[in-house]
C-alpha cells in the first residue's frame, strides 16, 4: 500500500456538483406549470353518469376488488335500473384499465387527472366524476 499517492479524482469529484447549479431544472413548478400528458395516460376514472347503466361489470372484472357499486340518491338516467354507480378505492386500484374495457356503454374512462394527497384514507374512496 502506497500512501504517498494523492487521489486527485477523489478531491476534484465533489466540486463537479457546483456545475449542476447552472443547469436547467428537470422538474416543473406544480401547480403553476404542468407537464404535457401523453396519449393513453391512465389517471383517475371519469364516468358519464347519463350513460352508466349500473351493470357492475367493472366490479366483477376488478382483480384487486377496488370497485364496489353504491346506490345513488337521485336517478341519473332511465337506463340505470340498479340505481348504483361504481366507487373506486384508489388504495387498491392498479390502473389496469380492465374496468374501462368491459364497460358496455363506454361510460367509464380513465382521465388525465392524477394528483391526490390526503392524510385521511377514506378520501381515497372515489366516485368517478361526471365527464
Amino acid at each position: 500500500m502506497n500512501f504517498n499517492t494523492i487521489d486527485i479524482k477523489g478531491i476534484v469529484a465533489p466540486f463537479s456538483a457546483i456545475g449542476k447549479v447552472f443547469e436547467h431544472p428537470k422538474t416543473v413548478c406544480y401547480p403553476d406549470q404542468t407537464k404535457v400528458v401523453s396519449e393513453g395516460y391512465r389517471g383517475f376514472h371519469t364516468n358519464v353518469l347519463a350513460d352508466c347503466i349500473g351493470c357492475a361489470n367493472c366490479q366483477e372484472i376488478c382483480m384487486n376488488d377496488a370497485i364496489d357499486m353504491v346506490s345513488i340518491d337521485e336517478d341519473r338516467n332511465d337506463r340505470n335500473k340498479s340505481g348504483c354507480i361504481p366507487r373506486i378505492d384508489y388504495g387498491r386500484c392498479c390502473w389496469c384499465n380492465l374496468c374501462v374495457d368491459v364497460c358496455p356503454p363506454d361510460s367509464l374512462k380513465l382521465g388525465i387527472e392524477c394528483i391526490q394527497a390526503d392524510a385521511d384514507s377514506n378520501n381515497f374512496l372515489y366516485y368517478p366524476k361526471d365527464k
